[in-house]
C-alpha cells in the first residue's frame, strides 16, 4: 500500500513515529541516513573553471592558435610587427573572455537572490514538545503543526485537518485553494491524495496536524527538480553558428595559406619564406574584431529587451528567438490581463445588468435593461451578497484576494455600496463543495450569502426572488437560469450563482442571480498577434480553462486555431498521432496539466520547430528548459525563472513577441557587421599578397593591418550591431535552424564584392600617390623611410575611407539607404566622427605615426582616395535595388 493509504496507527508503525514525534536521536540518525530536506540545486559553479572556459571556445581557440602563429613568424622574421600583432590577438581573447564571463556572472548572481525554495523555520512536535525548527532540518516521520499563512516544508499526510485548504498552484498550476481531509479520496497517486500536504505548497485556511513522508529531492516538488535537471539542453542557434563559422574561417584561411606557400615556394621564394609569408596569411586571415563586436552587439540587444521587460539570462539566447517558430502561451496574465472583471448580471427577476469599466477600477456605469421598481434593490442585495461573502479586498489602491472575488469588490464599491456586515461565519470554498458561503449580521439580521458554481448552487435552491416576491425554484425556474448561464459560458464569461438564506445552512436557499465575469484580454494581444502571423509564427494557447471558455478568448482575441483539445483527449494520443497533428493543424490546448507541456514542447522540436514556452509554476519548469526558449513569468515561482533563458518582467504576451522582434533584428544585425568586417580582410590581404609576388614596396603593415580589425572596424562594427529593427522585419519568415549567418550571401558579398572594391581602392591609392612621386616599378626597398610610410598611410587610407561608405550603406541588408532615417543610429554617427578623428590623428599626430608607421599627406594627394568609397556605396546600394527587384 501507499503511505497515503495507511491509517493513522499504521503511519506511526511504518515511519516509526508517533503523536509525541520524534526523539532526537532518531531525529540525528535519521538526518544522517537521509540527509538535509533542501532541494538540490545544480552544483555550484567553480567560477575559475567558467572563466577558463571563455578560452576554449571553438573561436577563441582560432584566435589563440592565430596568436602563436604570430608569434612563430615574428620569431624567424623579426621587426615585421608579427610581435605586437600576436599581442592584440591574445588581448582581443582576454577581452572577450572577461565581458562575456562578467555577463554570466551578473546572471547567475541575480538568480540566486531570487531563489527561496522554501520556508525558513517549521513548527514540529518533537518528544512532546512543540518546538521550530530550520526546515532543512525535517526528517521523515517527523510530526509537523501547519497553521494559515505557512508554508510547507515537506511532504506530508495529514493527521488532523481543521478546516485546511493549501495553496498548490506552485506545484500543479491550480489557482484555487483546495480542501485538505483526513480521506485519500480514491487516489492513485500522491499529488491527488487530498490527505496529503506538499513542499512548497502553503496553507491559505484552517489548521493541521501531518506526518512527513518525504523530504528533499523525494518530495513531489523534488522529483519535477530532477526531471528538470535530467532535461538536456543543446546549443542555441548562434552557438551552433560560431562553431560554423569558426570551421569556415579555418578552412579558408588554411587553404590561402597552403596555397600560397606553395605558389612562393615553387616561384623561387625558399621554403623558410614562403612557410612565414603563408603563416603571416593565415594571421591575415582571421577577423580578430568579429567575436568580441558579437559578444557587445549581444550584450546591448539584451539591455534593450531589458527595457522592453524581457529579461535575458543567456546572451546567446538573444539571437534564438529570431528563430521561434511556435510559442506555446498560457491564457492567464499573458493573454489576458489576469483582472477578473464583473460586466454582466443576471436578476432572477429577470433583468440584465451591464456593468462598464474594467479590472479592478471602481469606476463604472451600471444599465439594467428592462428595469422594475425594485431593480435597483435587488441588483443592490446581489452586490452585497457578492462582497460580503469575500475576503478580497481593495483599499488605497492594493488589491488583496482572489481575482474573481476581487471583481466583486469592485462591482460593489462601483455601486457605492458600504461595507455594513458583522461576519461570524465562513465555509470556505472546496472544490467538492463548489461553493462558499459566509453567515453574519446586516441591519440586525442573521443572514447566509452563498456563492458557487451555478450547478452546485442550484442544487441547493428551493426559491429565487423575483420582481414582486420570492417565487419556487422549480424546473421551469431552473431551465430558464440555465439557458441565461449557457449564453454567458458561450461568450466566455466565468458564471457565479449568488444566493441567500435566513439561517445558517446551505439548503433552501433563494437564487438571488448569475453574475458573468471575464479576465479581460490586453489590449495590444490582437495586434502582437497579428504581427506573429505576418511574420510566419503561430501561436498555441495551453490553458487550463475550459474548452468554450477557451474557445471563446481565443476568437475574441484573434487567435487562429482548428480546433480545441482538450487534456483528457491529449493522453489518450500516441506520441506518433499528436505529432502528426501538431504539423497539420493549430490547436488550443484545454484542461491541460502542466506536464503535459513538456511533451508538446518535445513533439514540437521532433516537428523542427523552434519553440518558445512560457510557464510560471514549479511543474512548468521541465518545459521551460527543454523548450528553445523558456520564457518563464516574473510573477511566477522561482523555480520556472531557473528554468528559462528568459523572465518576462510583465507577464504580457506582447513583451514577447517584441523580445522575437529583437532577436530577429540581432540575427540580420550580426549579418551586417560580419559581412563588413569581413569585407576589410581583402584590402589587408590583397596588399600583402601582391607585395610578396610583385616587384613592389610593402604596402601596408602588420601593425596597420591590427589598426583596421581593432580600431577603425570596431566601433563601426557595433554601432552596426545596435541598428533599429528592419521595417520588414516581421513579415519574414522566421529565421531557419539551417540558415548560416556566414552563407553564400554574406561570403560573396563581403569578400568577393565589397571587399575586391576596397582591396582595389587601397592598391590604386598606394600605387598611383608612388607614381605620382617619381617612384618606378620594380624598386622594392625605398631609401626615404617618410616617403614609404606616406605610401602606406595612403594604402590604410584607401581601406579605411572605403570601410566608412561600406558601413553606411550596410544599414540595410535590404533597403537603399535613402529610405532609413539618416539620424536614427546615434551609436553610427559617433562612430562615423571618431573613425575620422582616427584618420586625423594618423595624419597629424606624432605619437600616432610612430606606433602605426604613418606619416602626413598633403591635401593635394588625397583626391586618389575619393572614387572608391563613392563607387562602393553606388555599387552596393545598386546591388540591393535589383536584388530587391527579381
Amino acid at each position: 500500500m501507499k503511505p497515503f493509504e495507511l491509517s493513522k496507527d499504521e503511519l506511526f508503525e511504518t515511519f516509526r513515529s508517533g503523536e509525541d514525534g520524534l526523539n532526537q536521536d532518531e531525529v540525528q540518525t535519521r538526518a544522517e541516513q537521509f540527509g538535509k530536506n533542501v532541494i538540490e540545486q545544480k552544483a555550484k559553479k567553480n567560477y575559475y573553471k567558467e572563466y577558463f572556459k571563455q578560452y576554449i571556445q571553438f573561436f577563441p581557440i582560432l584566435l589563440e592558435i592565430a596568436g602563436v602563429l604570430a608569434f612563430i613568424a615574428n620569431y624567424y622574421q623579426p621587426n615585421e610587427g608579427n610581435d605586437v600583432l600576436g599581442y592584440a590577438i591574445f588581448g582581443a581573447v582576454f577581452i572577450n573572455a572577461s565581458f562575456t564571463f562578467w555577463q554570466d556572472f551578473k546572471a547567475d548572481k541575480a538568480m540566486e537572490a531570487l531563489l527561496k525554495l522554501i520556508p525558513t523555520n517549521v513548527k514540529v512536535k518533537r518528544d512532546g514538545n512543540v518546538a521550530e525548527v530550520d526546515a532543512s532540518d525535517i526528517v521523515v516521520g517527523d510530526i509537523v503543526l501547519l497553521e494559515e499563512g505557512d508554508k510547507v516544508a515537506a511532504d506530508a499526510i495529514l493527521l488532523e485537518a481543521n478546516e485546511l485548504y493549501i495553496n498548490t498552484s506552485s506545484l500543479n498550476g491550480e489557482s484555487k485553494p483546495t480542501k485538505r481531509s483526513l480521506q485519500n479520496n480514491g487516489a492513485k497517486r500522491e499529488i491527488d491524495a487530498k490527505n496529503m500536504v506538499f513542499a512548497g505548497t502553503s496553507v491559505v485556511n484552517g489548521s493541521g496536524i501531518a506526518i512527513v513522508v518525504a523530504t528533499g529531492m523525494a518530495t513531489e516538488f523534488g522529483k519535477i527538480a530532477t526531471l528538470t535537471s535530467n532535461i538536456e539542453k543543446g546549443l542555441t542557434p548562434l552557438e551552433r553558428e560560431i562553431v560554423s563559422m569558426t570551421k569556415i574561417l579555418t578552412i579558408l584561411a588554411l587553404i590561402a595559406g597552403v596555397v600560397f606557400f606553395f605558389l612562393g615556394y615553387f616561384s623561387g621564394k625558399g621554403f623558410l619564406i614562403s612557410a612565414i609569408f603563408a603563416l603571416s596569411l593565415i594571421v591575415a586571415n582571421v577577423p580578430e574584431g568579429l567575436l568580441p563586436t558579437i559578444t557587445l552587439s549581444l550584450s546591448i540587444a539584451s539591455q534593450k529587451m531589458a527595457k522592453k521587460n524581457a529579461l535575458i539570462k543567456n546572451l546567446a539566447s538573444v539571437q534564438t528567438l529570431g528563430s521561434v517558430t511556435t510559442i506555446c502561451t498560457d491564457k492567464t496574465g499573458t493573454l489576458t490581463k489576469n483582472e477578473m472583471t464583473l460586466k454582466e448580471i443576471y436578476l432572477c427577476s429577470g433583468e440584465k445588468v451591464q456593468i462598464s469599466g474594467g479590472g479592478y477600477d471602481l469606476v463604472g456605469e451600471f444599465k439594467i435593461e428592462n428595469g422594475s421598481s425594485n431593480s435597483k434593490e435587488h441588483l443592490k442585495n446581489l452586490l452585497q451578497a457578492g462582497w460580503f461573502n469575500s475576503r478580497a479586498s481593495i483599499e488605497n489602491g492594493k488589491n488583496v484576494g482572489d481575482p474573481t472575488e476581487l471583481s466583486l469588490v469592485a462591482a460593489a464599491k462601483k455601486y457605492k455600496l458600504n461595507y455594513e456586515f458583522e461576519k461570524l461565519k465562513e465555509n470556505p470554498f472546496s472544490s467538492e463543495r463548489k461553493m462558499m458561503s459566509t453567515y453574519g449580521r446586516v441591519d440586525a439580521k442573521e443572514v447566509l450569502f452563498v456563492k458557487g458554481a451555478s450547478e452546485a448552487v442550484f442544487a441547493k435552491c428551493s426559491f429565487y426572488q423575483d420582481s414582486d416576491a420570492i417565487k419556487k425554484f422549480d424546473e421551469d425556474a431552473k431551465e430558464r437560469f440555465t439557458k441565461e448561464l449557457l449564453e454567458f459560458e458561450n461568450k466566455a464569461y466565468r458564471v457565479l450563482a449568488i444566493a441567500v438564506n435566513d439561517k445558517d445552512a446551505e439548503e433552501s436557499l433563494t437564487l438571488l442571480g448569475l453574475v458573468a465575469i471575464m479576465d479581460i484580454a490586453r489590449p495590444e494581444v490582437k495586434e502582437a498577434l497579428e504581427k506573429c502571423y505576418s511574420a510566419g509564427i503561430r501561436t498555441i494557447m495551453i490553458t487550463g480553462d475550459n474548452a468554450n471558455t477557451a474557445a471563446a478568448i481565443g476568437k475574441q482575441i484573434g487567435l487562429r486555431f482548428d480546433d480545441v483539445l482538450s487534456g483528457d483527449e491529449v493522453a489518450k494520443l500516441s506520441d506518433d498521432e499528436l505529432q502528426k497533428l501538431l504539423g497539420e493543424k493549430t490547436f488550443i490546448f484545454a484542461r491541460m496539466a502542466s506536464n503535459q507541456k513538456l511533451r508538446i514542447a518535445d513533439l514540437l522540436q521532433k516537428n523542427d520547430e523552434v519553440v518558445a514556452m512560457t510557464g510560471d509554476g514549479v511543474n512548468d519548469a521541465p518545459s521551460l528548459k527543454k523548450a528553445d526558449i523558456g520564457i518563464a513569468m516574473g510573477s511566477g515561482t522561482d523555480v520556472a525563472k531557473e528554468a528559462g533563458d528568459m523572465i518576462l518582467l510583465d507577464d504580457n504576451f506582447n513583451s514577447i513577441v517584441s523580445a522575437i522582434e529583437e532577436g530577429r533584428t540581432v540575427y540580420y544585425n550580426i549579418k551586417k557587421f560580419v559581412t563588413y568586417i569581413l569585407s576589410s580582410n581583402v584590402p589587408e590581404i590583397v596588399p600583402y599578397v601582391l607585395s610578396f609576388f610583385l616587384k613592389i614596396p610593402n604596402p601596408l603593415s602588420v601593425i596597420q593591418i591590427l589598426s583596421i580589425d581593432l580600431g577603425s572596424d570596431m566601433l563601426p562594427g557595433l554601432a552596426l550591431g545596435s541598428e533599429k529593427p528592419e521595417k520588414n522585419i516581421m513579415k519574414r519568415a522566421p529565421v531557419s535552424k539551417k540558415e548560416k549567418i556566414l552563407d553564400l550571401e554574406v561570403f560573396k558579398r563581403g569578400y568577393l564584392f565589397l571587399g575586391v572594391i576596397e582591396a582595389s581602392a587601397a592598391m590604386f591609392a598606394f600605387i598611383t600617390f608612388l607614381l605620382s612621386h617619381g617612384w618606378h616599378y620594380g624598386v622594392v626597398e625605398l631609401n626615404d623611410p617618410h616617403f614609404h610610410a606616406q605610401a602606406m598611410t595612403m594604402t590604410l587610407l584607401g581601406a579605411i575611407t572605403c570601410q566608412l561608405a561600406n558601413l553606411w550603406s550596410m544599414r540595410s541588408w535590404d533597403f537603399n539607404i535613402w529610405t532609413l532615417e539618416w539620424n536614427s543610429n546615434k551609436g553610427l554617427i559617433f562612430s562615423t566622427f571618431a573613425v575620422l578623428a582616427w584618420i586625423w590623428m594618423l595624419l597629424n599626430v606624432e605619437g600616432v605615426q610612430k606606433v602605426f608607421n604613418t606619416a602626413h599627406i598633403e591635401l593635394g594627394d588625397m583626391w586618389i582616395l575619393l572614387p572608391f568609397p563613392i563607387l562602393l556605396l553606388v555599387s552596393n546600394e545598386s546591388y540591393k535595388y535589383f536584388k530587391n527587384k527579381i
